[in-house]
């Protein structure tokens, strides 16, 4: 009897998954419905924002191990493709129908010795169903994939490549058909110079400037700037930028464009592609994954095609995005789905610029997606713009700024003051400085701080305001525990006078060693070797911390004694400590005194 209600279960649960979703299944041919020959057209938007179809025929199934790595190849024609000059970027999710049913979107180009006509590999729909359901909330769908054995590309490989083959490399490989994506291109208005390039090809380790927050807490992720060049995105020209256009939800179709939006305000970042199925309030597009993300919170936009443009390496379509239309809520290897008409959160973004020596000021103001793993690509264009823009040159200077970061998981407001000097690029350090903060919040262990608002105000002077840390002298060589150290500390100003700052240090009274040292340095420092990072049991303590870390222009004057479990002369411990503000100079260098300590009795 057990065994039997098993079975019966077994069987309801396969009929569940494979009537999962609500759309009916007479709009659509699956894998196992698809022969060689078979013909049909496409859809998309080759300029304006008219739908135009394309020819397509079948030329097979590619049927690797696991569903998602299957495909549908067809030959494309007409005039949208000849127009296009091919199968162009931002064509991918066009979708594709035999006998007016709904085969799957349009996702890679491909180069095939055998085919000397455009082909491409569509998506199955069944795979870009699953994840409709999942933002419709449905029980998600897994239709079989198995293939017709008559209509599977016998003896094929598939090599995927990242762009176009050379005719050489496809001619010698007749057996292999060669895949490349259909990049998805970034429109990016209101950026230029190297906030633009930063933005598209990220930053290697030699360009991270030293001294950054993230490097004196707990060890946090390592910054790894790729660009969003690394994403598979393309940086392409825009029309007019955000287009402003009177879009509605009524005019999404399948085959329309749309756009998936990352920055929104002064200037704009965001991806343009193609619809591929509607269910009421659902779409799903692309073909293939944005990000890769899995869950996600994006605008969805609407988007309007200039004209698709014929080129060399790869055509692409010119466009420009729309306002936002609803939501992207899954980033997935099938494609991107989301739903019409509904809000995500965004982070207000705000940097303030005042150039001392012109009087200039300016404030840059943009809303960007919560996404962690471009966060550092965003914020770092949002402030070069903002301080190349407002300063209009590159080099020398002294910046003081102060950031502000609010969200709805943190416990209180984050707020802390830094200043920074450089002889060669002083606009380096704050969006440097700010991104490593918001990233050490991001991927913190606690939780979700949710960030609602940024803000950065800066005050940038051509002048070197430096002091250097030049002599430093105790008024004693040898001390008691109990007893208090005075010092005394010199600076030399940069191209200015000497100034000298006093103060005291109390010994411990149950200090144990047989020597002391004296350090006198300026902003925050390293680990001693016998010291391990700070441990924080929340949030709040995290933020506490980045806030603690002193600036560039705070003098330290600490107490150190030796590491009683390690030997050697650089295992220190800091047992007690002196800051002093140093009214905005950036200071440098550091001093040191060793004195004897004599224990009583």
């Amino acid at each position: 009897m057990r065994k039997g209600l098993f079975v019966l279960c077994g069987i309801a649960v396969v009929a569940l998954t494979i009537t999962g979703f609500a759309a009916d299944r007479s709009q659509f041919l699956f894998l196992g419905d698809i022969r060689i020959g078979m013909r049909g057209v496409g859809k998309t938007v080759v300029a304006g924002d008219q739908v135009a179809e394309f020819a397509v025929e079948v030329l097979g199934i590619i049927d690797e191990p696991g569903d998602r790595s299957d495909f549908i190849v067809v030959r494309v024609s007409g005039e949208a493709i000849g127009r296009s000059g091919g199968i162009a970027q931002g064509m991918s999710g066009s979708p594709v129908y035999v006998d007016g049913k709904l085969i799957g979107a349009l996702s890679r180009a491909a180069a095939w010795s055998k085919e000397i006509t455009p082909i491409g590999l569509v998506t199955p729909i069944e795979q870009m169903l699953g994840i409709l359901d999942s933002v419709k909330g449905r029980f998600v769908s897994s239709v079989s994939a198995a293939p017709a054995p008559e209509a599977v590309l016998q003896d094929v490989q598939v090599a995927e490549v990242k762009q176009a083959p050379g005719v050489a490399l496809v001619e010698s490989s007749p057996n292999t058909l060669f895949a490349y994506p259909v990049a998805t291109p970034l429109l990016v208005t209101g950026l230029s110079g190297r906030a633009l390039d930063l933005l598209m090809r990220g930053a290697d380790a030699q360009m991270i400037p030293a001294g950054l927050v993230g490097q004196f807490l707990a060890p946090q992720f390592a910054p790894k700037v790729a660009g969003l060049s690394s994403f598979g995105l393309n940086l392409a020209p825009v029309a007019g930028g955000a287009s402003g256009e009177s879009s509605t939800s009524l005019a999404l179709e399948p085959g329309s464009a749309i756009g998936v939006g990352l920055v929104t305000g002064d200037f704009s970042i965001g991806a343009l592609g193609t619809l591929t199925y509607r269910e009421g309030d659902a779409i799903v597009g692309f073909g293939h994954p944005f990000l890769s993300n899995g869950k996600v919170a994006f605008p969805l936009t609407s988007a309007h095609v200039v004209d698709t443009i014929k080129a060399y390496d790869a055509s692409f379509k010119l466009g420009s995005l729309g306002p936002s239309i609803g939501a992207i809520f899954e980033d997935r290897l099938p494609g991107i789905a989301g739903r019409i008409d509904q809000a995500v959160p965004s982070v207000r973004v705000s940097f303030g610029v005042l150039d001392l020596d012109r009087g200039q000021a300016k404030t840059l103001n943009v809303s960007l997606v919560d996404e962690p793993r471009i966060t550092w690509e965003l914020l770092l264009a949002s402030g070069f713009e903002a301080i190349d823009g407002t300063l209009d040159r590159i080099g020398q200077g002294t910046v003081e700024v102060t950031y502000q970061i609010l969200g709805d998981g943190m416990p209180a407001p984050l707020e802390r003051r830094d200043l920074f000097l450089s002889t060669s690029d002083v606009a380096l350090y704050p969006p440097w400085q700010l991104a490593s903060i918001v990233s050490a919040l991001q991927y913190n262990p606690f939780q979700d701080p949710k960030i609602t608002r940024i803000a950065a105000s800066m005050q940038v002077t051509r002048e070197l305001k430096a002091a250097q840390i030049n002599h430093l002298e105790l008024d004693q060589d040898e001390y008691m525990p109990g007893d208090t150290i005075h010092y005394r500390v010199e600076l030399q100003t940069y191209h200015g006078k000497m100034r000298t700052e006093e103060g005291e240090i109390p010994i411990p009274d149950e200090l144990l060693a047989d020597y002391l040292v004296v350090r006198a340095y300026a902003g925050p420092r390293d680990f001693e070797a016998g010291e391990s990072p700070r441990e924080f049991s929340d949030l709040g303590e995290l933020i506490e911390a980045i806030e603690d870390l002193p600036s560039y222009d705070t003098l330290t004057v600490e107490l150190f004694v030796p590491d009683p479990l390690l030997a050697g002369p650089g295992a220190l411990l800091g047992v007690a400590k002196v800051r002093v503000q140093i009214g905005g100079y950036f200071l440098y260098d550091e001093r040191e005194v060793t004195s004897f300590l004599f224990l009583p009795g």
